[in-house]
């Protein structure tokens, strides 16, 4: 499936959309806009496919993601069991880079987010105490209307572009592929990866995807993520397993099994790659995040 892009509605008078959103689950699939976007999740959690990242989101997350970038904010099942009551709900900022003046964004004191703006572009999910902060300054902009909103937009962003505790969602080449012809080649594969991840993907299956060889097909994603094909699978079903280990309590070989791997002692080996600790350690040592993946 493409990502489909997402015409945002906006009143004549409003150069940035505030959504309080209230709802059974999340309902937007895989898409992509021309705006920035903040999100804060006051209820809910599921998991995060954004650019080639993935991680699990509930309560608590804030993330910045730049223009362009394909992603969904997937509900878990339980949310889309019509007997469930709880309901997700978050705060959306959507805005697009052009309501910084290019003078006003070039000013000495706008550095710093002109910076984070840039590094949008590969998505942020902030971490640690900071995330309280920053959540507080969303809900307070929130409360406030007019030229009240947007100056605390920028009081937020400059406050962003401070904290010093995040991850990327993206690789460093995903940003490089989100202006490249192929695009939708590239996100067909990363689509059908998403879909069938907990399966065996073998690399003449991933590589007829993309409509090349097996040899081109490698060579051509190293290319635009600086990784290897493998690599960017054992990074997905990671993520996974590290929802399953801690939002849903699975035993270390059934998350093993469940996220794609069918060697135990495989997977061992990449969890502890991936953060330094066995996946027995992350549990005991870290809350619902954990520690954030390597950046690429």
């Amino acid at each position: 499936m493409k990502p489909f892009y997402q015409k945002l509605v906006t009143l004549p008078a409003q150069s940035v959309i505030f959504y309080n959103e209230e709802k059974p689950h999340f309902t937007v699939p895989w898409h992509f806009h021309p705006e920035i976007e903040i999100l804060c999740v006051i209820k809910g959690s599921g998991i995060c496919y954004s650019g080639d990242g993935i991680h699990p989101f509930s309560e608590g997350e804030i993330s910045l993601l730049g223009e362009n970038i394909p992603h969904w904010w997937k509900s878990d099942s339980k949310y889309l069991d019509p007997e469930n009551e709880q309901g997700i709900k978050a705060l959306i900022i959507q805005f697009k880079k052009e309501i910084f003046d290019a003078n006003f964004i070039n000013l000495h004191e706008m550095r710093a987010i002109k910076e984070l703006i840039g590094k949008s572009q590969r998505g942020i999910q902030f971490m640690g105490k900071n995330r309280k902060i920053l959540g507080d300054q969303i809900m307070k902009i929130f409360r406030l209307k007019g030229v009240k909103r947007i100056t605390e937009l920028i009081i937020l962003l400059d406050m962003m572009a401070k904290v010093r505790e995040y991850k990327y969602h993206s690789s460093v080449g995903y940003s490089r592929i989100i202006s490249s012809y192929d695009f939708f080649r590239f996100n067909s594969v990363h689509e059908y990866v998403i879909r069938n991840f907990t399966k065996p993907i073998t690399l003449q299956e991933i590589s007829e995807k993309a409509n090349i060889c097996p040899t081109a097909f490698c060579r051509y994603f190293k290319k635009h993520t600086g990784r290897t094909f493998v690599s960017f699978l054992n990074e997905i079903r990671i993520g996974y397993a590290c929802k399953l280990l801690i939002e849903e309590a699975r035993p270390v070989n059934l998350a093993c099994i469940e996220s794609g791997f069918n060697n135990l002692a495989h997977f061992n080996k990449i969890f502890k790659r991936t953060f330094n600790l066995s996946p027995t350690e992350y549990i005991k040592a870290h809350g619902l995040y954990g520690v954030p993946l390597k950046e690429y």
